[in-house]
């Protein structure tokens, strides 16, 4: 579903400067490194191409190393580093399953530098009004290199993302055009995450 936003034209970048204000999003430490997230709640509503839900995913999320996160009203799984459990809600009880093999931050990471490098479409909104609050709004369009190790896999969106000037975090982030060394059509399904900040989340290892 599309978000209506009120757009303040003395705002908008020029073209060159729009790419690398975008592209300075993505680097460590800025906003749209997930590492330097607060400990957050988000909800990520999914909408068919003719705007119905048809699912929503809800995440608690530590760091993206500890998370719970699963479809609501559904099994949860909670994630730790390496090790997987999945329960029937958000306490668990927790069964072990099969875990992450790898470094999953340096996989991360490596993820995130692709997607800076593959920027395109990119468009500076400047300051935007939605449902009543103030962001700075970016979209682009940007997707993984294949990844020869898992048969030249890659994935790509075209995304919105909605950031608190004061606190320099995503609040919303809308995703649509979705595409994918399987699916290389975009479809026509729409995400939009919205964010919870609270600093007291923690997520401990089952005992």
């Amino acid at each position: 579903m599309a978000t209506s936003i009120v757009i303040s034209a003395a705002d908008r970048a020029t073209a060159s400067d729009c790419l690398a204000e975008v592209r300075a999003l993505w680097d460590e430490g800025a906003p749209l490194d997930a590492f330097q997230r607060p400990p957050h709640e988000n909800t990520n509503t999914v909408r068919d191409a003719n705007g119905t839900v048809t699912e929503i995913y809800d995440s608690i999320i530590e760091t993206p190393l500890r998370t719970i996160a699963g479809i609501r009203g559904t099994h949860m799984t909670l994630a730790i580093d390496n090790d997987v459990w999945t329960g029937p809600g958000v306490n668990g009880p927790w069964t072990p399953q099969q875990g992450f093999t790898g470094d999953r931050r340096a996989q991360y990471n490596a993820d995130r530098l692709q997607r800076q490098a593959n920027l395109t479409d990119v468009a500076c909104h400047g300051t935007v009004d939605v449902e009543g609050a103030s962001y700075l709004s970016y979209s682009f369009t940007t997707k993984s290199d294949p990844d020869e190790e898992m048969g030249g896999l890659w994935y790509g969106s075209s995304d919105t993302v909605y950031i608190d000037p004061g606190t320099r975090q995503v609040m919303i982030w809308e995703m649509g055009n979705f595409v994918s060394s399987w699916a290389p059509a975009p479809t026509g399904e729409h995400h939009r995450v919205v964010f919870t900040y609270d600093p007291s989340i923690k997520i401990l290892r089952p005992g």
